[in-house]
């Protein structure tokens, strides 16, 4: 079929460029036509996963020895992932937002592929990697230390590194995929008492988010000569923001993660870990807090989740007006964590598994967890477990996920709030007030699925 000169520039398409329609039936109506062609045009723009899930498949293509499952982890360095996507169509989010109106499909799809976390999703699926998934910085240094953690405590066996971003006119992307190899050190996760727990919530329209975790990470600064890691994970940290700002104009606030390595090193942190586009980063960072001492690398670790619920995150949830929108509340959390004393009165972090297993399409089809253990290091059994996840479907999941690391084990809550940032965090900061031992399990489809127990 054919379209208006106005059809198709409504697409993005010039009168003289390819129609791109050949393949729908006769009689099938503009409108659709203009979806569907919408649609093939949203995901030729989706540049970074097309090419890191590319650069997957050629290494898996030439390196015979890669694993798949559990032992083999991910990580994913990139600047902005996909979220070029959305920030194209600034005037449509803007006029949509000012019209009050639902976001067609192809701007749902851009909107969803906005997190980072949804392209090492989609980059995970392609290599079967189903062990533990970071995304972080396009620091590839940093995310060569942490590909060293993870083989070096046994918490992957081998790890996939990739970095990907778009090129600087936007038009295309790169992207390159390292195997790392390693034979672990040690693979006894060792047990960390909360030492301290601060949370801040997210009440100012003019606070950023690196300030926001500033104010909670500034009160739990290092003891002079004590080893202390800074780990951070947030879902959005300023991308929504810097997008806010091309809407309505306004100063997005500072980056992330320049502010928090600069934060660390005024106030003397050793080591510095930023885990950015993952719904679940803080289930993450706990794992990567235990794997730190375990490998004597730091004496203790200071675990900070932050994300802000308002401007462009607040504004894009009310143009998805689906039925799933998750009850977020935005704000900051961290948790200082050392080896544990006997008997120190303290809650106590045991062994934090971290497994990334497919989440099936829909509740109706059950979770693949052949390769997830049954059971946590220490083998103890929670009084009652909570759930964690970003949408109804992922918290579906969580629930399968406890009834497989512990079954018969009675669900107390099923996270009806839900904080974008630090909901494990916050979680294991309020253990004392609840009856332990309780254990978490979390599954995000966005990245940092696993499950703590606290005793």
């Amino acid at each position: 079929m054919k379209l208006s000169a106005v059809e198709r520039a409504s697409c993005g398409l010039t009168e003289e460029g390819p129609d791109d329609l050949e393949a729908l039936p006769d009689g099938t109506s503009s409108d659709a036509a203009i979806a569907a062609l919408r649609s093939r045009q949203f995901g030729r723009g989706l540049h970074v996963t097309r090419v890191a899930r590319h650069a997957v498949a050629k290494l898996r293509a030439g390196a015979p020895e890669l694993a798949e499952g559990g032992r083999l982890g991910l990580i994913l360095a990139t600047e902005r992932g996909d979220q070029a996507v959305l920030a194209r169509r600034t005037a449509d989010v803007a006029r949509q937002m000012s019209l009050g109106e639902r976001a067609p499909t192809d701007l749902f799809r851009a909107i969803a592929y906005f997190p980072v976390g949804r392209v090492a999703r989609s980059v995970a699926e392609k290599l079967r990697a189903w062990g533990p998934v970071a995304s972080v910085p396009a620091d590839l240094d940093r995310a060569r230390t942490l590909a060293e953690v993870w083989l070096s405590s046994g918490r992957a066996e081998q790890v996939v590194l990739v970095a990907a971003d778009p090129t600087a006119d936007g038009a295309t992307a790169h992207a390159t995929a390292e195997l790392w190899l390693g034979a672990p050190r040690t693979d006894a996760a060792p047990s960390l008492a909360v030492a301290s727990f601060v949370k801040q919530t997210h009440q100012s329209e003019g606070v950023s988010c690196a300030e926001l975790a500033g104010q909670v990470i500034g009160t739990l600064a290092p003891v002079s000569g004590r080893r202390t890691a800074l780990v951070v994970g947030s879902m959005l940290a300023d991308a929504g923001e810097s997008l806010f700002a091309e809407i309505c104009p306004r100063d997005p606030g500072p980056p992330l993660a320049a502010t928090v390595r600069s934060l660390a090193g005024r106030l003397g942190f050793s080591e510095v870990f930023v885990l950015v586009g993952s719904s679940g980063a803080c289930m993450t960072a706990l794992g990567l807090a235990q794997d730190l001492i375990a490998l004597d690398q730091v004496d203790s670790a200071v675990v900070c989740g932050v994300d802000l619920v308002h401007g462009a995150l607040a504004q894009g949830l009310g143009l998805l007006r689906c039925d799933d929108l998750p009850h977020m509340r935005g704000g900051a959390s961290a948790l200082l964590l050392q080896p544990a004393a006997p008997d120190g009165g303290r809650p106590i972090l045991q062994a934090c598994s971290l497994a990334s297993p497919p989440i099936p399409p829909q509740s109706s089809v059950a979770m693949d967890l052949a390769g997830v253990p049954t059971c946590l290091a220490n083998g103890r059994k929670p009084s009652h477990v909570v759930l964690s996840g970003l949408s109804s479907l992922d918290l579906e999941c969580a629930e399968q996920l406890a009834g497989h690391v512990w079954p018969d084990a009675p669900i107390s809550s099923r996270g009806d709030m839900r904080g974008v940032g630090d909901d494990v965090l916050h979680l294991a900061g309020t253990a004392s007030s609840l009856d332990l031992p309780m254990g978490i399990a979390g599954v995000h489809s966005l990245g940092g699925t696993g499950c703590c127990l606290l005793t």
